[in-house]
């Protein structure tokens, strides 16, 4: 679908887009392969008759929960406040989004006006395409694709937006079509109701940024080391979660084929007009020998030896070097209990994890901050919110190294030892502001005998 929607778009592009600096697609044709290929990997559609391991989503699904989990963002002001607001069910959706971005290397956070207020469409990875970078590979063009299905037809509307020297020009074309073969007609935006309100162009001057922000997954291309595209956090690893499949495949044979059965002799089964009279379980259980005879046993166990630890020793090898090559911490995938490593091993792997989260939170918090200035400039230019100043700020948890317990542990024992303040440890765990967390250790002090210094 990715590349006949890329057609589509490279066709339409000079109605879209007419000026030079956006008439070509940054799309190569590696990144094009690429991209199509993680959508397949990530749906597990890249062998439907080959049972899937889902490691893929996993991995994706994984990295996302250590860059999101637990981390925040808060905006303050009198228009950070009004902002804040806006984007309720986009921190609800934060961190699916991020998933899907991990897994197919990026995705565009676009805010755009509705019903008085600002939405967020977050545009994945395989529906947007880029027109331009800058210098500093940040992206300052793109065309993204919306359909709507409906009376046996399907409605697609292109829209392009090219920044040049702060001045934003967005482009709206809506195309008719009876089938998803071809993009159709073009039509009026007004004939599809979702769209009738869109403009058909529009130019914001006084920008820095562009209206849109592009949330890049952080990690190098050895695909197409010029693309400026981002990649997906298991691209290294495809071709071996293909291997874990097919292992995967292995053993579940291993097991349907190993199942006992009895071979009793054709006479000992009851036929009736051709078909064997036997209920599922005795099916499953009993199998004719028509070559049974005198000297063989009537009956006959099939009993074969499974040979399962293999093919799992096997499957443990390729999970181990997926979570290498994915930088992932060992045991992540793979079965901790079977994890020969040492202890430097260990917290080697659990760094490199530790760093690869670092880089996607430090990307994302880049993308988020775009887009926090995108919406003040959209709620400035259709006078919504209350104006005023603004500010972001961003808490990342760092659980890929020690977990919150110990982490917990660690401080209770340093306000024990006199290391730490008391109240400090009431307001870090105990979500008590600074007053409460010194107030509560002035009661506990009068109560009983004084533990720990107020100071």
């Amino acid at each position: 679908m990715f590349t006949k929607i890329l057609s589509w778009v490279k066709a339409a592009l000079s109605r879209l887009a007419p000026s030079a600096a956006a008439s070509e697609l940054v799309v190569s044709p590696q990144m094009q392969t690429l991209i199509e290929e993680w959508a397949r990997v990530y749906e597990c559609r890249s062998s439907p008759s080959c049972p899937s391991l889902g490691l893929a989503a996993g991995i994706a699904a994984e990295f996302a929960r250590l860059a999101v989990l637990e981390s925040k963002f808060t905006l303050t002001g009198a228009r950070g406040e009004w902002m804040d607001t806006q984007l309720l069910s986009f921190r609800r959706n934060l961190r699916s989004n991020v998933e899907y971005a991990c897994a197919l290397g990026g995705m565009v956070f676009k805010p755009y006006v509705s019903d008085g207020g600002i939405r967020v469409d977050c545009v994945q990875a395989d529906s947007f395409f880029p027109t331009a970078f800058d210098s500093s590979g940040n992206l300052t063009g793109a065309v993204f694709v919306e359909q709507v299905t409906r009376g046996g037809k399907i409605f697609t509307r292109l829209e392009s937006h090219e920044f040049v020297a702060g001045k934003e020009t967005i482009r709206n074309r809506a195309f008719s079509s009876g089938s998803n073969a071809a993009l159709g007609g073009e039509i009026a935006l007004s004939e599809v109701a979702e769209w009738a309100e869109i403009s058909p162009e529009v130019t914001v001057e006084g920008l820095e940024r562009p209206l849109f922000a592009y949330f890049k997954i952080p990690l190098a291309n050895n695909k197409d080391r010029r693309s400026p595209l981002g990649v997906s956090v298991f691209a290294g690893a495809v071709e071996l979660m293909r291997q874990a499949d097919a292992q995967l495949a292995r053993l579940l044979w291993e097991y349907e084929g190993g199942q006992l059965a009895i071979d009793v002799d054709a006479a000992a089964v009851r036929e009736v007009e051709g078909v064997v009279q036997l209920d599922q379980t005795q099916q499953r259980l009993y199998r004719r020998n028509i070559n049974a005879g005198a000297g063989q046993d009537f009956y006959k166990a099939f009993t074969p030896a499974l040979r399962d630890s293999s093919y799992l020793v096997g499957l443990e090898k390729l999970l181990k070097q997926i979570e290498f090559v994915c930088n992932l911490s060992y045991g992540t995938l793979s079965d901790p209990q079977t994890t020969e490593k040492s202890a430097t091993e260990v917290k080697m792997a659990k760094q490199r994890s530790y760093a690869a989260v670092c880089d996607i939170q430090s990307s994302l918090q880049s993308a988020l901050e775009h887009l926090f200035y995108a919406i003040d400039q959209l709620g400035a230019l259709y006078s919504l919110g209350t104006p005023g100043p603004w500010q972001a700020s961003f808490t990342w948890h760092d659980s890929v190294l020690t977990d919150e317990e110990t982490e917990r542990q660690l401080d209770r024992e340093d306000a024990l030892s006199g290391f730490i303040p008391k109240w400090q440890y009431n307001a870090d765990w105990r979500g008590m502001t600074e007053d409460e967390a010194k107030a509560a250790v002035q009661e506990a002090s009068g109560s009983m005998p004084r533990l720990f210094p107020l100071e």
